[in-house]
C-alpha cells in the first residue's frame, strides 16, 4: 500500500517535471539541479524507491509548486504565492490548458497501475571462467 502511494507521488512528480520548464519538460539532471539535488535522488522519487524529502517539497513550494498537490494529487499543481500565478500565467499565455494536462496526466497515471509484475525463476548458471 505505501509502495502505491510513493508511485503516486513519483508519478505526480514526474508531471511537474515535465511542465517545470514554461510548460516543457526536463530532463532528471536539470530538474535535480534546480532543486538542489542529485540526478539519482530525483530519480529514485520518481520511481518510488524513496520518499520525497521535506526539503524537496519545500524547494518546490518557492518556484510555485503545491506539495499539498505532489503528495495527494488534491488542489491545483500551482501554489498561490507569486511564482505559482507567474507559472499559471504563463501557462495560459502559452495556451497549454492545465485541467486537459492534468487528465491526461491521469490518465497516463492509470495505466501505469495495470502494469502487472512477473516472477521468473532461474536455474543454475554455470560460471565457465573457473
Amino acid at each position: 500500500m505505501e509502495n502505491d502511494y510513493l508511485k503516486n507521488i513519483g508519478q505526480r512528480l514526474r508531471f511537474v517535471r515535465s511542465i517545470f520548464n514554461e510548460g516543457k519538460k526536463l530532463s532528471t539532471e536539470q530538474f535535480a539541479h534546480l532543486l538542489g539535488e542529485s540526478r539519482d535522488n530525483i530519480a529514485n522519487y520518481e520511481h518510488a524507491r524513496a520518499s520525497v524529502p521535506a526539503r524537496v517539497l519545500i524547494e518546490l513550494y518557492k518556484r510555485g509548486i503545491n506539495p499539498t498537490w505532489v503528495l495527494t494529487g488534491d488542489g491545483d499543481v500551482f501554489t498561490n504565492n507569486l511564482q505559482g500565478k507567474q507559472r499559471r500565467k504563463l501557462m495560459k499565455e502559452r495556451g497549454i490548458d492545465m485541467s486537459e494536462i492534468k487528465e491526461l496526466a491521469k490518465v497516463e497515471f492509470e495505466e501505469h497501475k495495470e502494469v502487472k509484475v512477473l516472477k521468473v525463476a532461474a536455474g543454475k548458471i554455470k560460471n565457465r571462467g573457473t
